[in-house]
């Protein structure tokens, strides 16, 4: 935070301030990398183009390189060569030429790669900056004696999954000097989502939450493999359930098929399909003399289905089997004490 301090000074309105100001308080390790060198390369001259930079963060790459010879050891990871011709290669002369495939910049031990096509900022219908940070499933404040104001971790952290670059764990643990994530102390925990409660009540494993943190962004990415309406209907049945922590609200994720859901958009077709079912002529579903909406809602209300508080949508739950990975039957909206 000390580096960029500057950044919520920039001139602009008051809620773009705001926002970079609340956006660098939880900024992680391998985020303060990349925004070191995006300002070295294009510094921000003003609030809105401050937003623009810390909404793009996730653009870029950072290879764990301090040196073109480590930058070339690294460039060796994605290439076969016989393991006896090693020490005849030039790594300094092998990195520049990374460097020349993928320009970027030494940032203390790391190489930020900057992305090969830029995205265009990200905007809301007005045009104006997108302020609106939802690419996360959880943020982590931890410590060790080394360091002991602590440094933040966010998850998920996708090279788990990946031989390349250099990713949020790896980053925070040569930051903390510590040899796993169990080293580290809990000071601070955020979940994207309010259902999952208070995570450091609830974990005495770090490294068990950052676990189950990439979980949770696995699940936020496939959005059941493009399910339409699914993120309305997950946080329906993060309420109906009444869930209070992170597991279970995992458990609900893997367990959707165990809902119905009737969003607040589908209520007239909901109404109308229900008419065909009971043999009601078309003639008179098609008149406009039927108030479908209410129909709808007394039908659902009827039949045991719970309006959401933001009243997006009826839920209910069906008879399928609802499977516990994550927590036990009894247990599941419980927190740890």
């Amino acid at each position: 935070m000390e580096n960029f301090k500057e950044l919520p000074t920039l001139p602009g309105p008051a809620q773009y301030q705001a926002y970079v100001k609340e956006r660098l308080e939880t900024l992680s390790v391998r985020e303060g990398y990349i925004l070191a060198a995006v300002l070295q390369r294009a510094p921000p001259r003003d609030a809105e183009e401050a937003v623009d930079c810390l909404n793009a963060l996730e653009d870029y790459d950072v290879c764990p390189a301090g040196s073109y010879e480590e930058l070339g050891r690294f460039g060796l990871r994605c290439i076969k060569v016989p393991e006896d011709v090693l020490p005849y290669v030039d790594l300094d002369e092998l990195g520049r030429q990374y460097e020349d495939k993928h320009p970027g910049l030494f940032i203390g031990h790391c190489y930020v790669a900057y992305p090969k096509q830029p995205s265009p900022p990200i905007r809301q219908e007005n045009g104006a900056p997108l302020l609106w940070d939802d690419n996360w499933s959880v943020k982590l404040k931890l410590a060790t004696p080394a360091v002991p104001e602590g440094v933040w971790l966010r998850l998920p952290d996708y090279t788990l999954d990946t031989d390349y670059g250099v990713g949020e764990i790896d980053l925070v643990l040569h930051e903390l000097k510590a040899g796993s994530l169990d080293d580290c102390t809990l000071l601070e925990a955020q979940c994207i989502l309010p259902e999952a409660g208070d995570l450091t009540a609830q974990y005495s494993s770090v490294s068990e939450l950052a676990r189950d943190g990439n979980n949770l962004g696995h699940v936020m990415d496939e959005q059941g493999q493009g399910e339409p309406h699914w993120l309305e209907k997950f946080a329906a049945a993060l309420e109906y359930e009444n869930c209070r922590t992170l597991k279970f609200a995992l458990d609900i994720s893997q367990n959707m098929h165990c809902y119905e859901w009737v969003s607040g958009e589908e209520l007239a077709d909901f109404a109308a399909n229900h008419l065909r079912s009971c043999g009601v002529p078309e003639e008179l579903i098609q008149s406009g003399a039927i108030n479908f909406d209410d129909y709808a809602e007394d039908l659902l209300e009827t039949s045991g289905y719970m309006l959401t508080d933001g009243e997006t949508g009826y839920i209910t739950r069906n008879n399928r089997e609802f499977i516990h990975e994550y927590t036990t039957p009894d247990g599941a909206g419980m927190t740890m004490q």
